[in-house]
This record gives structure tokens, C-alpha cells and sequence, in this order.
């Protein structure tokens, strides 16, 4: 037991190390680039956790930096060792950001919200999702899961928000349905899967619905009708970073059968202390980095160059260093700067409100 101890608070010294190492850019370790940081990101076989893979592979193979990839279960697990200075990076989607931007849901705390994220990078359409049910399970659309069995994360806002959305868009609520708690969202894919719950907010390309799809149940994407404009409304009052999609690609769903479900932002965010030479780096990785990690996800086709310059997508403003090589790469317009100041300055007045 003594062991065990020593070995957790070894590590837990290396992760500061590391972290006051590359967010103090006053001392003489700054100016060196990093040969190790880490990323907290979505469970082991999410979609998420396949992105962060390749984008370190990308980062490590062309700039020789080693990141870390650190599973965790909620939203506040990710961002809790970047505020406490451990990590230095999180892939986070659009729906997670939002609220800890915001400072809401269980970001509405003091000392948790609003939080100054950053954006090293970003995907515009980097999670393409919707609720799942098993094929066999008789639910048809959102309207169905009246009276069913819905999957829900205690600890994240974003789940809360993305399943209290889509059972509004068929202008249902949780007093309609019958509350399954979970731990993560593997936990809540699992749920589905092994017939524990009858719905969970889920990627069409995770590795959880791909194998739901393979299974005897089969899998079937209840469907948010782009067509629906007061369903949309009403999903979009939960979730304003969802915008309908059209998936031809993914599990259980083709050219032939598509399924209408949404998409939202993913971005690999920092905190503003983080090194500005270190984020140039990483950021420049992944830009030159497109053929080394497209081909290990089809999620990860996704995230090319012109996604990236999508800033009228993103919620959170890119960090310093980011636009800095933006600029020197000759492709930061106008338009990217005049949207980095909006949000910096909508990020600036939440933070005076909440003082």
C-alpha cells in the first residue's frame, strides 16, 4: 500500500513538473520546447479518444513532442488537471466547452465558471451524433421514448443538456422518461448495448455503436428532422452547438440510409498561460499533419485545414500561439480576427459578471 502511494505521488509530481515547466513563460524551461505534455480526452474506445491518438501521433511524428492521452470520465475530470496545472491540453467537444465557458450546469460553481478556454485546433463537424436504440427495441423516433429508459452522466452538463434537448425536440422532458445513471459515456453506450437502458447520446462512428450495429439488435438512429423547425428550436435552446446533419457514413447508415442527426465542434483546448511557442508548435503539427492521422479514424478525415479556419463555428476563441502560426502560414483573414475579438470580449464581460 505505502508503494502504490509513493508511485501515485510520483506521478502526480511529474504531471506538475511538466505543467509548471510549460505555463511559466518566465523562467528558462519555457523557452524550450517540451519533449512530454499530456491531454485529458473521452474513454478508452470513443470516438474522441481514437481523434486525440492521431492528433498526437501527428504532433509527435512532426514536431517531436510527446503527448500523453489521459482518459476521463466527465467533463470537470477533464478540465480539473488543466486548472490544477498537471496537464496542459483537453479534447473537448463544442457541447463540453460550451458549458464550461458559460459557467453553467455544473460549471455554475465559484471557481469552476466561467472558464478561459483556448482552441489549438478544431474540427467543425468533429462529432456527428444522435440518440441510438437498439433496431429491435421498437423505438422509432424521439417520440417514442415516452415512458423508455434514458442514459445520464450525474456529472456532465453536456449529456444532461444533449439528452434534456432531444427529448424536447419531440417535446418530451425527464418527467416523460425513466432515468438510467451512469458513469462516463462508455458506461452509457454500454447501457444500450447490453439492454440495461434504451437510448444514449452517442457518435455514429464510435467504436460502441459500431459493435451495437453489429450485434443481433442491430442499431437505429432516432431521427432530429432538419425539416422540424420548432423541434430544432426547441433542441437548440439546450443546445445552440448543434446544427442538423445529414450521416451517410458511420454505423449502421449509408449513401442509401442516412440517418438526420446533428453535428457539433470538437477542439484540443489549452488554458491562456499555456506556452505561446509550445501551442505554435503543436498547432503547426497538426496542420502538417493531415496524412498521418486521417487514415486512423474516419472521424479524423474530418479534421482538414479549411475546419479549422471555421472560427464562426467555435465558442472558444484560438489560443495566442495558434494564431500566430495561422498568420505566418498566411491563411488568418479579417473575418478569423474579427471573430477572435467578438469572442474574447464576450468572454471578458462573463468574467466581470461572475467576479
Amino acid at each position: 500500500m505505502m508503494k502504490t502511494r509513493l508511485l501515485i505521488s510520483a506521478v502526480i509530481l511529474l504531471f506538475v513538473g511538466i505543467g509548471l515547466a510549460v505555463a511559466m513563460p518566465g523562467t528558462s524551461m519555457a523557452k524550450e520546447t517540451p519533449k512530454l505534455l499530456s491531454c485529458t480526452t473521452y474513454s478508452v474506445g470513443s470516438t474522441g479518444y481514437a481523434t486525440s491518438m492521431g492528433l498526437m501521433e501527428a504532433i509527435k511524428k512532426n514536431e517531436g513532442i510527446k503527448v500523453k492521452v489521459v482518459p476521463a470520465g466527465t467533463d470537470k475530470s477533464k478540465i480539473l488537471p488543466l486548472k490544477n496545472g498537471m496537464m496542459q491540453l483537453s479534447l473537448f467537444t463544442g457541447a463540453g466547452q460550451y458549458y464550461a465557458l458559460m459557467g453553467l450546469g455544473d460549471f455554475n460553481k465559484e471557481g469552476w465558471g466561467p472558464q478561459p478556454l483556448r482552441l489549438v485546433f478544431a474540427c467543425p463537424e468533429g462529432s456527428i451524433a444522435g440518440m441510438m436504440v437498439r433496431k429491435d427495441s421498437g423505438i422509432k423516433t424521439l417520440a417514442d421514448l415516452k415512458g423508455k429508459r434514458v442514459a445520464l452522466i450525474p456529472a456532465s452538463p453536456a449529456c444532461k443538456a444533449l439528452h434534456a434537448g432531444y427529448l424536447a425536440f419531440a417535446g418530451l422532458d425527464w418527467d416523460d422518461v425513466k432515468i438510467v445513471p451512469v458513469s462516463s459515456w462508455g458506461a452509457a453506450w454500454r447501457s444500450v448495448i447490453d439492454g440495461s437502458a434504451d437510448t444514449a447520446h452517442c457518435l455514429v462512428a464510435s467504436s460502441k455503436a459500431v459493435e451495437l450495429a453489429a450485434s443481433p439488435h442491430g442499431i437505429h438512429w432516432l431521427p432530429a428532422t432538419p425539416g422540424d423547425k420548432q423541434g430544432w428550436a426547441r433542441l437548440n435552446k439546450f443546445c445552440p452547438y448543434l446544427r442538423p446533419y445529414n450521416a451517410a457514413k458511420g454505423a449502421g447508415v449509408s449513401k442509401e440510409k442516412p440517418a438526420q442527426i446533428a453535428a457539433y465542434y470538437y477542439g484540443l483546448i489549452s488554458y491562456p498561460a499555456l506556452d505561446e511557442e509550445v501551442v505554435y508548435k503543436l498547432t503547426k503539427g497538426i496542420w502538417n499533419g493531415y496524412e498521418i492521422y486521417s487514415p486512423m479514424h474516419p472521424s479524423l478525415k474530418l479534421w482538414t485545414r479549411e475546419g479549422a479556419l471555421a472560427t464562426n463555428r467555435f465558442l472558444s476563441p484560438y489560443h495566442p500561439g495558434a494564431v500566430k502560426f495561422f498568420k505566418d502560414a498566411g491563411v488568418w483573414t479579417k473575418k478569423h480576427e474579427e471573430r477572435q475579438a467578438e469572442l474574447l470580449k464576450a468572454e471578458k464581460e462573463r468574467m466581470r459578471k461572475a467576479k
